[in-house]
């Protein structure tokens, strides 16, 4: 009995599938590995004392959960579904910051 080797075809078919399925996994990784990060937001509560005060937190708050979990720019992530998962990623994070520090007036600013 004869053994069959591979045809160049199948070889290159099977190359062609084992690189295609490896590019489309690496952003899976990639944005996984990016909500391990941590950011800690400081502020004093007797601070918030004006309306300045809070915004100020606020802005704080926005800009850790941009830090954890990146810009949801089209032109950086090459993406619409990565876009969109960035800014989901972003708004959650923001609301649970938000509902975890349980400020009336920042809570009233993140609802506007």
């Amino acid at each position: 009995m004869m053994k069959k080797f591979p045809t160049a075809n199948t070889i290159r078919n099977t190359v062609i599938s084992v690189a295609a399925v490896s590019m489309l996994a690496l952003p899976l990784f990639a944005s996984a590995s990016a909500n391990n990060n941590a950011v800690g937001v400081v502020f004093n509560k007797t601070e918030l004392v004006n309306s300045s005060s809070d915004e100020a937190l606020y802005a704080k708050l926005q800009s850790a959960s941009h830090k954890i979990c990146g810009s949801s720019s089209l032109n950086i992530t090459g993406s619409v579904r990565r876009s969109v998962g960035i800014q989901e990623c972003y708004d959650g994070t923001l609301t649970a910051a938000v509902e975890r520090l349980d400020n009336a007036e920042v809570d009233a600013l993140h609802k506007q």
